[in-house]
């Protein structure tokens, strides 16, 4: 059960029109059972994964209040305990392949357990959100929480499957449930959901078909430069509308229970600089790794010496393993550090020439082409089979020019169509958001909610069902 699949859709508006008839105490218990169930339908079994990790995390967070002495201890031991139900799951095979590359005559019988056929849905998200409540424990920002509470954050159903992560800190004044219900509320949501049906089966899904034929082993060899630059560029729309359109799906869902989701997206290829990339991109993961990880080792270092240098490449190939296991992720994960890494060295310069030439059109004119190009070209490893079909399709991006075309001329038009919309998005969502702003005229008081909300619903579904693909998956699914 996919979040834009008819059965999801109807168990949230069920969900979200029962809990408002609840008495305000039984919601909590509410929510948590529709977000088991949810989880149970889409993953079976693998719902003892994230209430693994809530134990994990409750437990341990009471050992860090209750025995202050040696809560660095304890929370150590809570960290550990869900990065080890984390890589057991998702990176033990990994681990074992490279084992057998790098031992190849060693056989032990831990080597030759049965492989995982399926990654448990949200894991590694479910994995993040309990590591930050286990350090926001540790460091005072959260007391003693109910079990209840911990369960429902880590197994709470927009954001089960694919983020956004949560914080504790963030979300747990919430989980009381206070909010009272309101049309504005039921507005939000429902824009958000409808928004991102039409990311989802509009514009992700009529690009997945030849990414998924470009992006073959075999094809690797025979496509030209222009091939593979599009192909990047359809990978890096496809994913960006696929997993925005979940974002929104999740945020539009929680939305109708009256919990506000920090935001995922914020128009990423719009960013004026490589820095500005990861405040845009994936924006919860963006912050964690920033508090949870990189600040924490940075401030060991001096600014930007060798060694900041260095983890920063530590942390990015991190994030990239992250999402994934294998070494394609990693490869893009160090791509976006170098970025970032030269953008930095270039802000040394810059504070040395003066504001007057970082300023420049020109100059920021080439930053912003710099972050299009270079995230488009990290797209490269991150969807490639392999490394070595990476490095061909790379090879033939940036040398050995070959202008022939060897796809349908709807692929290369259709992908700039989209393109172009990326380009002016976030002007048509500026103008979608003025309507509401916009009631101090009658006839728009009169309009808004009568005729043009409802015409643009209609449309966003009836595009919805008729794009329709049940075949394809969140990309973010697999992470």
């Amino acid at each position: 059960m996919t979040p834009n699949s008819y059965s999801y859709l109807l168990i949230v508006l069920l969900a979200a029109g029962l809990f408002w008839a609840l008495p305000r105490v039984a919601r909590i218990w509410w929510v948590l059972a529709v977000s088991l169930l949810a989880y149970t339908i889409s993953d079976g079994l693998y719902i003892a994964i994230p209430l693994a990790m809530a134990l994990v995390a409750f437990v341990f967070s009471r050992l860090i209040v209750t025995r202050a002495a040696h809560a660095r201890l304890w929370c150590g031991f809570g960290i550990s305990a869900v990065l080890a139900i984390l890589v057991y799951f998702k990176y033990r095979d990994f681990a074992i392949a490279n084992l057998n590359l790098l031992l190849p005559r060693l056989s032990l019988p831990l080597w030759n357990v049965p492989r995982i056929q399926q990654l448990p849905l949200g894991i590694s998200f479910c994995a993040f959100t309990a590591i930050a409540f286990l350090i926001d424990t540790y460091q005072g920002r959260i007391k003693n929480q109910p079990a209840t509470s911990i369960a429902t954050l880590l197994c709470f159903w927009p954001t089960a499957m694919a983020g956004p992560i949560l914080r504790f800190r963030e979300l747990g004044s919430q989980l009381s449930f206070k909010r009272v219900w309101d049309q504005q509320m039921l507005i939000r949501g429902l824009d958000r959901i409808v928004w991102g049906l039409v990311q989802k089966n509009l514009i992700a899904n009529n690009l997945e078909s030849w990414v998924r034929e470009g992006f073959l082993p075999q094809a690797a060899s025979l496509n030209t430069t222009i091939d593979n630059w599009f192909l990047a560029l359809a990978f890096g729309l496809q994913i960006y509308f696929d997993f925005a359109s979940y974002s929104n799906l999740a945020i539009g869902a929680a939305q109708l229970i009256g919990i506000t989701l920090p935001e995922n997206f914020r128009f990423p290829y719009h960013a004026a600089n490589p820095a500005e990339f990861w405040t845009r991109w994936h924006m919860s993961l963006s912050r964690w790794i920033r508090d949870y990880l990189f600040f924490p080792l940075s401030v060991r270092f001096r600014e930007a010496g060798p060694q900041y240098f260095a983890a920063l490449i530590g942390v990015m190939a991190l994030v990239g393993l992250w999402h994934g296991a294998g070494w394609g992720f990693i490869a893009w994960g160090v791509m976006h550090a170098l970025y970032l890494i030269v953008y930095r060295i270039w802000q040394l310069i810059a504070e040395k020439r003066g504001a007057a030439f970082a300023d420049a059109k020109a100059i920021q004119l080439f930053w912003r082409a710099f972050v299009i190009a270079g995230a488009i070209a990290a797209w490269v490893p991150f969807r490639a089979a392999t490394l070595a079909q990476a490095g061909l399709m790379l090879r033939s991006m940036f040398a050995g020019f070959r202008s022939s075309v060897s796809y349908s001329v709807n692929f290369y038009l259709t992908t700039l169509l989209i393109a172009v919309f990326c380009g002016i998005e976030p002007y048509l969502c500026g103008r979608l958001a003025s309507l509401d702003k916009r009631t101090g005229s009658r006839c728009m008081r009169t309009l808004n909610p009568k005729l043009i909300r409802p015409a643009l619903y209609g449309l966003g579904l009836f595009l919805f069902i008729v794009l329709d693909d049940r075949d394809a998956q969140f990309i973010y699914f697999q992470f």
